[in-house]
């Protein structure tokens, strides 16, 4: 058996091919933060609004006997802040 055939089309005729809206990396919010910032940067990255990925949270956490809350400080450490937003800070 061979694998799938080749695709014909250049690398730049692939690339415009693909959505314009490409999917926003995971990152911690840094304009949309209450504690860490996971829960926008999750909103932003499933296009769920902030909220909602809050509420999740808050009702999954004991659902999960604290396992959610093992996963949130997990991505804490893991994830880096999203230096693309304006900070709204002085001298921005």
């Amino acid at each position: 058996m061979t694998g799938p055939a080749p695709d014909p089309l250049r690398h730049e005729q692939r690339r415009a091919r693909r959505p314009s809206g490409a999917v926003a990396p995971l990152r911690r919010s840094v304009r949309d933060r209450r504690i860490a910032g996971i829960a926008g940067g999750v909103a932003r990255f499933t296009g769920a609004g902030p909220r909602v990925v809050r509420t999740i949270f808050a009702l999954s956490v004991p659902l999960s006997w604290g396992v959610t809350l093992g996963g949130y400080l997990l991505l804490w450490m893991l994830l880096p802040l999203d230096g693309s937003e304006d900070r709204g800070g002085p001298g921005t």
